[in-house]
């Protein structure tokens, strides 16, 4: 499965560049709270692997949504050139370029109807040219828009009515993401709070009364209890982030 973005290499070397600093910073303030100490940080290392992984979790899930969007828009500018009496290929061809308009950035939508195109010119049938796509972008939707556009060139359905079917489908399913989005969206905040007190408040201690946190730092008995916290921690984030990821 291809990736849902095309990024130019220097915009991957930022990214990774980025994750890497945040995930440094993030394991050094960690062997600070919890240990009070710099070597902590090297038993630590692991988190930085899973805070990559994370935030390239969180991109890879922005960009499905955005090339979800721009294939709605796409199939409904493929209806749109086709009620105006273009054969298919010339309506992708349209619809390619009214694409690129709004979306002027660019993303995986757009390169991927510029290989069609490509291929088309090879004299490439329509339907082999989806069902490729469809193979490289295995999602629900797209899959079964190219299952019914196929079945439609073959019995001789009408493709503007299909087309147009299947846009208002996906654009329910987007409506009802973004509804649920919305009301999710006071729970995200919260827990995104949570997140943050328990270190805010260990921060607080450790600044206003560092007595009170002597007994943790640099005594095995003390190493342990932060240790149980810091997973404790660690856990209840995972937790809140998957109570408030939901998927239709």
């Amino acid at each position: 499965m291809r990736n849902f973005s095309v990024p130019k290499y220097w915009i991957i070397r930022k990214n990774w560049f980025l994750d890497l600093l945040q995930g440094f910073m993030l394991v050094l303030t960690f062997s600070w709270l919890f240990y009070d100490s710099l070597y902590a940080f090297f038993p630590l290392l692991p988190l930085l692997w899973l805070w990559h992984k994370e935030r390239a979790l969180a991109r890879k899930q922005k960009e499905e949504e955005q090339f979800k969007k721009m294939f709605r828009e796409w199939i409904l500018l493929l209806a749109s050139s086709l009620s105006a009496g273009y054969s298919v290929e010339n309506a992708m061809k349209q619809s390619m370029t009214e694409l690129s308009l709004m979306f002027p950035e660019g993303g995986a939508m757009l390169e991927e109807v510029k290989s069609m195109l490509a291929k088309a010119e090879n004299n490439q049938s329509p339907e082999m040219l989806l069902e490729e796509f469809a193979s490289h972008y295995p999602l629900e939707e797209v899959e079964s828009f190219v299952e019914v556009f196929c079945t439609a060139r073959v019995s001789g359905g009408s493709l503007n009515a299909i087309i147009r079917s299947t846009a208002a489908q996906m654009a329910e399913i987007m409506d009802t993401r973004r509804e649920i989005a919305t009301l999710l969206a006071s729970k995200v905040y919260e827990q995104r709070i949570m997140t943050v007190m328990p270190l805010a408040v260990l921060l607080y201690l450790r600044i206003g009364s560092r007595e009170f946190l002597e007994g943790l730092y640099h005594n095995i008995f003390g190493v342990c209890v932060s240790t149980v916290c810091l997973i404790i921690y660690l856990g209840a984030y995972w937790m809140g982030k998957r109570m408030v990821q939901f998927e239709i």
